[in-house]
């Protein structure tokens, strides 16, 4: 048995410690909420294990510099001279050639279906209330020629025997009779599921204390080492002291990994939501990913949240109003809904986004310390998988 410390309390480092708790080690999580809350509790809530292909591609980088000053748009650089952010940025440019984008497809299938299949378990064996259904992820297209750009990537589910079809208009407003009759038609990625976050997080922190994991609250500050190896975390009340340690700290990781000469290339991206106050619901059957618009709404029984867009701004966490506002705009435009009578609370916060679209889960050259973190849009979908490696690394 170890002791061990987990620097985040987001879902990679919730799973993290479930499975190292399961594992009979003595488990500990030092995190800062709520006056950070995890990227994992604003996600959207998809579990997909069709999002096979990463960002990278020189076709999203043309439309990023497209979109380069127009406030509302899905994706939006902020240039910045700042050298973290134009190493990754030629990195991710890099890696949009065809043999770095196989090997993240290769990498990314991997963890997304084994997270699925270990949520699947997780679900059967543990107590929850995190709303987990599946029956698939529903991109609704206005156009034919973003129908046709999903041929590719149908042909490619087939290699993995993933289950993904394109719909007619007919046969998409049947499935889903909320949608507006200007849709030109859309894809099922059938394999997909959802679910509630926040609740997710909820839950499997009362799985976790009752396992034995323990919870402190305190940012961190700084590490104790000794001998090329962590002995202590030290916070503003605190100085917690362990075997092994996790960092698991989403997009403020590479802030915490430099203290200890580990550089990370990640950074990271805003991402926005709105989510229904007082557990309003919209009788979406599916969520629905709005294509052109890049967002996506969710419908839980206690509600509903509209979430997604990029932003590339540094560490900043100030509410946009055009963003917001961006949001709301697309769902009245595939959605019949008026989301003014709606009372929505609007969130924003940091994915940590990674210049390949692999994330890190490795030991790192310091040797008693272990690196969870990089999952860029699909932390959530990665988390179980990403828990259990950990689990095995700390193990040896």
């Amino acid at each position: 048995m170890k002791k061990v410390l987990i620097i985040g309390g987001g879902i990679i480092g919730q799973f993290s410690a479930y499975y190292l708790g399961k594992s009979g080690n003595e488990v500990a999580i030092v995190d800062d909420g709520p006056n950070l809350s995890p990227a994992s509790e604003g996600n959207c809530g998809l579990v997909t294990p069709s999002h096979i292909i990463p960002l990278n591609s020189f076709s999203a980088i043309l439309q990023g510099i497209k979109w380069l000053g127009k406030k509302d748009a899905p994706l939006k650089i902020k240039p910045q001279l700042d050298r973290r952010f134009i190493l990754w940025f030629l990195n991710f440019m890099r890696y949009s050639k065809r043999g770095y984008v196989e090997k993240a497809i290769q990498a990314r299938h991997s963890l997304l279906q084994q997270s699925f299949n270990l949520y699947e378990s997780f679900f059967e064996k543990e107590p929850n209330s995190s709303e987990w259904r599946k029956g698939g992820l529903l991109y609704a297209c206005k156009s034919a020629k973003s129908l046709k750009s999903f041929d590719h990537e149908i042909e490619l589910h087939k290699k993995f025997n993933m289950q993904s079809r394109a719909l007619s208009k007919e046969e998409i407003l049947t499935l889903e009779p909320c949608l507006r009759n200007d849709i030109e038609g859309g894809v099922l990625m059938e394999m997909d599921g959802w679910l509630n976050p926040k609740q997710l997080l909820q839950d499997l922190k009362s799985i976790n204390e009752s396992n034995g994991v323990k919870y402190v609250r305190g940012k961190v500050k700084s590490f104790g080492t000794e001998n090329s190896r962590v002995v202590s975390v030290l916070t503003e009340n605190d100085e917690l002291r362990a075997d092994e340690f996790v960092l698991a700290a989403g997009a403020v990781s590479p802030l915490l990994a430099k203290q200890l000469n580990i550089e990370l290339p990640v950074i990271p991206g805003k991402g926005y939501n709105i989510t229904t106050k007082n557990g309003q619901s919209f009788p979406l059957k599916l969520p629905v990913y709005m294509i052109e618009k890049k967002v996506v709404a969710t419908p839980w029984n206690t509600g509903f949240r509209v979430g997604s867009t990029m932003e590339f701004a540094g560490y900043n966490l100030n509410l946009t109003s055009s963003r917001l506002d961006a949001l709301k705009k697309a769902a009245g435009e595939y959605l019949k809904i008026d989301i003014d009578e709606f009372e929505m609370k609007p969130w924003t916060g940091w994915r940590p986004m990674k210049d390949d679209g692999i994330p890190i889960i490795e030991k790192s050259k310091v040797k008693n310390l272990t690196i969870a973190t990089g999952h860029s849009m699909v932390g959530l979908s990665m988390a179980p998988a990403t828990g259990y490696l950990v689990n095995e690394l700390v193990g040896g």
